[in-house]
């Protein structure tokens, strides 16, 4: 494998799990209250209220000028307490207020008198407290296991330096830069994430937009497991069935295997969508306790998917409210129309948003619209598919019209149980028939993207009618969670594995290699400068990855222009005042050289890079080095090198200075 900055791709996904067992813990330690009997559920819906929340605050600071991260974590932090004090009670009451503080001084001193603690502590021992549930366990094993397989595969990736790597590299700049609306006239949801994941883990942008499909995956694979566990009721065995399709097979849906672990802004939306799909069909799971939270919640899903992905927002959740207004029973009708006006106030003010940007910026509202309904950077083959695509589709809905048959005849005896799984089915296989009209508007490829995660919930749903029948038969068979969770797991990674052989066992390809050499050079650059403490030279399509991090001179102005510079820096260099007044003078304490023994065909084709150019740049590298500058070896790894040139010592690395 040559995946070099496996590190760095690794710890930003860590981060953000210390992230949410930090809060967890603080959440059981400070606050009273059973813990939760089903964590996937609980951490699901976490997931749903609070990081479409997180999205939609991005949002607003982004258009307010006032993005980064200190004032993401205190927004956040308010919020978060006052959704555990109840947003009703926060209206001042002075009188109340009043008799609080007394009772409170009066508590703290008794308590003093009789030698007792201050503060309570709930009470309850660390297993009641702190306990699991081994479903929750499963889980996250298999988010793991989805996150090892897309890291294995990551080495034949292809996305990386490539012309959509360098667009979707500006957009998580531009977020940075308080810009939402962008010049390529794309949505900027999923860049406001990936840019939010960089700065709440450490990591540079260029880390977080190479591991960000690998947390993705990670997060799309536990909202599956959720998902099929709030539709059958289900904890372990229905939901690992779906989940582990997902996480392994990739031949039961047309895929671009060459950006296999890419980031996808459809993934992302269905992170919030399945969620929506679950509220409206089933409204008890989001508001629980609480039914005036109903709307709020949903608004905010809404937001988040429209701000993602416009073929979300548009061409599947429309369809879905159309069958769920029939499957509707009578006792969650006000909640159904709640959602529907939720969507509707969510349409109108994204679009108004985007109407007044395209305004603005002197742009064609309907060509960005239209855009962002369809994708040019996503494309799928069929080269990986186990049968061709028209056997492969014919023969999932014939699985699924004897599913439907079994379905309703279980949904006309018990038709809360089976009326979720019945519609996901019909509604799944409508998408695909739509598809099949060859309708100009509607993205096959888009579709194709978000296939393997219906198909992979509906193999769920078609493995519960089996294990509904073997729990209540004539004769009952239960097989505990214990036993049956490391079968299915040896199963389909046994399956997975023989089944797609040529997937795993490829040959990796040249320009691969560069570019991951490449960005470890710079991830090394940024984890030992200071930033803006020096430069980087390189070839200009490189430039986007030295914004908002280091300064950039391109290969032909160190050859033309920089002598002259260095020249003059250095015959004033005691000159403080001259300095002062010809700032344009001043040099960066080192330069940071990037070198090119060969160029692979592939690899010019994404970054171009003139050989002659690169001669001229290994002789001012000499000339340096011949009139008494420090030139050094900084990295050294396949076809690149990376050479320092020391202009002021001590200055550009943080471990000199320190």
């Amino acid at each position: 494998m040559n995946i070099p900055y496996t590190d760095s791709l690794f710890i930003g996904i860590f981060r953000i799990l210390l992230w949410v067992l930090f809060l967890y813990i603080l959440k059981r330690l400070i606050f009273k209250g059973e813990r939760s009997r089903n964590q996937v559920k609980a951490m699901g819906n976490l997931w749903a209220f609070y990081g479409s929340i997180v999205l939609v605050l991005i949002f607003i600071l982004v258009q307010i000028n006032s993005y980064d991260l200190f004032t993401c974590l205190l927004l956040l932090l308010l919020f978060f307490c006052f959704r555990l004090v109840g947003f009703n009670r926060l209206a001042f009451n002075w009188r109340m207020w009043e008799r609080r503080r007394k009772s409170v001084l009066i508590r703290v001193i008794e308590n003093v008198e009789d030698k007792d603690s201050i503060v309570e502590v709930s009470e309850g021992s660390n297993k009641e407290r702190f306990g699991v549930k081994p479903g929750f366990y499963i889980a996250v094993g298999v988010c793991v296991i989805a996150v090892t397989v897309r890291f294995y595969l990551m080495q034949f990736d292809s996305f990386q330096l490539s012309v959509s790597w360098f667009e979707e590299l500006s957009l998580i700049n531009d977020i940075s830069n308080q810009s939402w609306f962008n010049n390529q006239l794309t949505l900027a949801g999923e860049a406001a994430f990936m840019n939010f994941y960089a700065l709440i883990t450490g990591i540079s942008k260029e880390m977080a937009l190479e591991s960000f499909g690998l947390f993705q995956a990670f997060l799309l694979c536990f909202v599956i497991f959720w998902f099929v566990d709030a539709m059958t009721n289900s904890l372990v065995t229905i939901p690992l069935i779906a989940a582990l399709a997902f996480a392994l097979f990739f031949n039961l849906a047309p895929i671009n295997i060459p950006q296999i672990s890419h980031n996808k802004s459809t993934f992302m939306a269905f992170t919030f969508f399945l969620p929506a799909m679950i509220f409206i069909r089933k409204p008890w799971k989001l508001y629980q306790a609480q039914p005036k939270a109903y709307f709020f919640g949903m608004l905010m899903l809404f937001l988040a998917i429209g701000l993602i992905d416009f073929f979300t927002y548009f061409f599947l959740l429309i369809p879905y409210f159309v069958l769920a207004s029939v499957f509707l029973r009578k006792k969650y009708r006000k909640y159904f129309w709640q959602a529907i006006s939720a969507y509707a106030i969510s349409i109108a003010v994204i679009m108004s948003y985007y109407l007044l940007a395209c305004y603005r910026n002197d742009v064609d509202f309907w060509m960005f619209f239209r855009s962002n309904l369809l994708s040019v950077s996503a494309t799928t083959t069929t080269d990986n598919l186990l049968f061709s695509y028209s056997y492969l589709i014919l023969s999932f809905q014939v699985i699924s019209l004897v599913s439907v048959v079994v379905m309703a005849v279980l949904f006309s005896k018990k038709s809360v149980k089976w009326a979720s799984p019945l519609m996901f089915i019909i509604y799944v296989n409508g998408l695909i028939l739509l598809s099949r009209l060859d309708l100009g508007f509607f993205d096959i490829d888009l579709f194709n993207e978000v296939l393997p995660i219906f198909i992979a919930c509906s193999i769920g749903l078609a493995f519960y009618i089996i294990y509904y029948f073997f729990n209540t038969g004539v004769r009952h068979i239960e097989i505990p969670d214990k036993l049956s969770a490391p079968l299915l797991f040896m199963g389909f990674i046994a399956g997975a594995f023989y089944s797609q052989q040529t997937l795993f066992t490829r040959v990796n390809q040249n320009d691969n290699i560069l570019s991951k050499d490449i960005l470890e050079a710079y991830q090394k650059i940024h984890d030992g400068f200071i930033p803006y403490g020096f430069a980087v030279i390189n070839a200009n399509t490189m430039q986007p990855i030295s914004r908002g991090s280091h300064n950039f001179i391109s290969y032909e102005d160190f050859v033309e222009t920089y002598p002259q510079r260095d020249s003059v820096y250095f015959a004033n260099k005691e000159d403080k005042e001259f300095l002062r007044q010809n700032t344009e003078y001043i040099i960066p304490n080192s330069l940071l050289v990037f070198v090119y023994d060969s160029v692979p065909s592939e690899f010019a084709g994404k970054v171009p890079i003139d050989e002659s150019l690169l001669q001229r740049v290994d002789g001012q590298l000499k000339a340096f080095e011949s009139n008494g500058r420090t030139v050094r070896l900084f990295f050294d790894k396949g076809d690149l090198k990376v050479y320092e040139i020391v202009n002021n010592p001590s200055q550009a690395k943080l471990s000199e200075l320190l």
